[in-house]
């Protein structure tokens, strides 16, 4: 129980808090209680194993589903729940970097693993007579602790719990060299015991191994977009919407690029994805083109902005302009017809980099907008898999009750979420219908949440929607440039109306595009401040927006029901060429603590028997 404890202790390295702590250990002593009490009462291994995994699900419900229960037991509801959160897990734990949220679906995953490894242990030291093997559960929890943790008490927690697991060896071999046991109740015999542990634990190692190694950040990610018809090599750009809050957490202040705006403040967009396929919204495959001037594929009139961006930390394929971009400069950045994404293949952009972008960004009209209809999307932009929950269903009717065209139930839809629902960056949800039911029960999440769930929802009800990434503007200084950094990420939808082409709404509470006024009623706005590892709130604050030239028509136009200028709320990174640079939060130090608990099991190994039998 105690090298249990020290295991549960370490886990504030991949935790952003100690909320877990409390919950977690009722759950792991627990799970050592039960255990305890079938060996006194001499129960079967057949009879022990089914009983504590039973015991398990119970202490699991009890502690974490506790308003599910039906009376004293885990009703339908229970194990609903304890599904989505498992499966949630599973489909981010590829992307996830620590801390991740102390409460919530990480929380149950892990308090599982350390009650697995707790009745393990308890059945290798006191059934299968093993010593070292007793150990081995909770090192391999450890371990991939130490190597996808954080520092946050590294040497202490490390220490610790190389120390407790010598003292269980130590205490293994003293009781087991001054009485006899059992083994399923037959008479001790000291190899022929240990050899079962030894393969239970080899075994469980190799699932562990099996699982954990597939799901590893960049393990089969999918292209976002393949030039195989080109002569050169193949361009890979992974899709942003991988993890946005671990980029926000660990890259939020690191400088991605600066760019110089003819007219001001705009989203600087990278990224687009139509393509859902009820997990996420997934890369398209799209054919390259050269850029030239596409002035004549702007369906609507609008303001023309010259954009000169310097790369600093961005990496990737793809390059940020405002939306949407008519020309580029140097000529090896290519076009996507359909997302409409500048994209530099073969090679990845680099820091001194610099791209002179032109773009003509319409702004519609409410007018121009209420009478649109969406009968003439491009293909594809309202599928939708099987699957869509039911409270996702309630709550599209819910929104937009009342509203009659297409652009009403957008706008209705918008300042539903963003009336009703709070921003938080250690959700963890991702995109997937599990996660959408998770998000609007909790009515928390950040800006791919929003973006998600608004085009899920918007989709359900009509509106051909698809997803946008990139930039909010960044912060004005002195020099006139706009410093954007991974803090400023950002995910939106558009939605398509005929004649106009596709217009971005805004969702998420505390964001607002300066492009966007004027038909979403939601003013320019943007996370202000340092990141510091995703504990506490950020704040938001007014993106600057200078006075454009020669003004805007539509400027004076009042959006009924519009958005709520004064909401805040912050959302994340989210770019397609993702900010790097930056250290990662697993540290320097892991393979050391590695190497020192292995070197100090083979030391005891070879000692310890010698000091037992003087």
């Amino acid at each position: 129980a105690g090298l249990t404890v020290a295991t549960v202790v370490s886990l504030c390295r991949v935790f952003a808090d100690w909320g877990y702590l409390r919950d977690m250990l009722i759950v792991a002593l627990g799970t050592h209680a039960v255990a305890a009490a079938l060996r006194l009462a001499r129960a079967n291994l057949l009879i022990a194993l089914p009983t504590l995994l039973l015991a398990i699900i119970g202490l699991l419900s009890a502690v974490y589903y506790g308003d599910t229960l039906n009376g004293p037991l885990p009703g339908s509801r229970t194990f609903e729940l304890m599904r989505i959160d498992l499966r949630l897990v599973i489909e981010q734990f590829p992307t996830a970097i620590a801390p991740v949220p102390s409460i919530g679906n990480y929380a149950v995953a892990a308090a599982a693993a350390v009650a697995l490894c707790a009745a393990l242990s308890d059945t290798f030291a006191f059934r299968a007579l093993g010593h070292l093997e007793a150990v081995v559960p909770a090192g391999v929890v450890f371990i991939f602790t130490a190597a996808l943790g954080t520092d946050r008490h590294r040497v202490a927690v490390s220490a610790v719990w190389i120390a407790m697991a010598l003292l269980t060896v130590a205490v293994l071999r003293f009781r087991q060299t001054s009485e006899e046991a059992t083994w399923m109740g037959g008479r001790r015999m000291r190899l022929a015991a240990a050899v079962p542990a030894v393969m239970v634990t080899f075994g469980l190692t190799a699932v562990v191994a099996a699982t954990v190694a597939p799901r590893l950040p960049g393990a089969g990610e999918k292209a976002l977009i393949d030039t195989r018809n080109r002569q050169g090599s193949v361009t890979e750009v992974l899709s942003p919407l991988v993890d946005l809050g671990a980029q926000m957490r660990n890259r939020g202040n690191l400088e991605a690029f600066t760019v110089e705006s003819s007219d001001g403040a705009h989203y600087w967009r990278t990224y687009a994805s139509s393509d859902f396929d009820g997990r996420t919204w997934v890369p398209v495959e799209e054919d390259l083109f050269e850029m030239g001037d596409r002035s004549d594929s702007v369906l609507l009139p609008g303001s023309r902005t010259q954009q000169s961006f310097r790369i600093l930390a961005l990496s990737g394929h793809t390059v940020p302009a405002a939306y949407r971009p008519v020309a580029v400069s140097p000529s090896d950045v290519l076009w996507t017809e359909g997302t409409q994404m500048l994209v530099l293949p073969d090679v990845n952009l680099e820091r001194g980099d610099r791209i002179a972008v032109e773009s003509i960004v319409p702004r519609p009209s409410v007018d121009m907008l209420r009478a649109a209809t969406v009968a003439n999307a491009p293909a594809g932009n309202l599928d939708l898999p099987g699957g869509l929950p039911q409270i996702a269903r309630d709550a599209a009717v819910e929104a937009t009750q009342g509203a009659t065209t297409p652009y009403d139930k957008a706008l209705a839809l918008q300042n539903w979420f963003r009336d009703n629902f709070t921003y938080d960056l250690d959700v963890q949800y991702g995109n997937s219908y599990d996660a959408t039911d998770a998000f609007l029960r909790g009515r928390s999440g950040f800006c791919q949440h929003f973006a998600g769930t608004f085009g899920v929802m918007a989709r359900y009800l009509g509106l051909p929607t698809r997803m946008a990434v990139g930039y909010t503007p960044g912060d004005l200084r002195a020099d006139g440039l706009y410093h954007v950094y991974g803090r400023h990420g950002h995910a939106w939808p558009e939605v398509w109306f005929d004649g106009i082409g596709w217009v971005a709404f805004e969702p998420t509470p505390g964001r607002g595009s300066p492009d966007s006024v004027d038909y979403t009623g939601v003013a320019p706005a943007q996370f202000a401040g340092s990141v510091d590892g995703g504990n506490g709130t950020p704040q938001t604050t007014p993106a600057t927006v200078p006075p454009r030239d020669g003004g805007d028509p539509d400027a004076a136009t009042t959006v009924p029901g519009g958005g709520r200028p004064g909401s805040t709320g912050v959302t994340t990174t989210a770019v397609a060429g993702s900010v790097g640079g930056g250290s990662t939060s697993s540290g320097s130090g892991v393979p050391w603590v590695v190497a020192g608990l292995i070197t100090a099991l083979l030391a005891w190994m070879l000692i310890a028997p010698r000091i037992i039998r003087s």
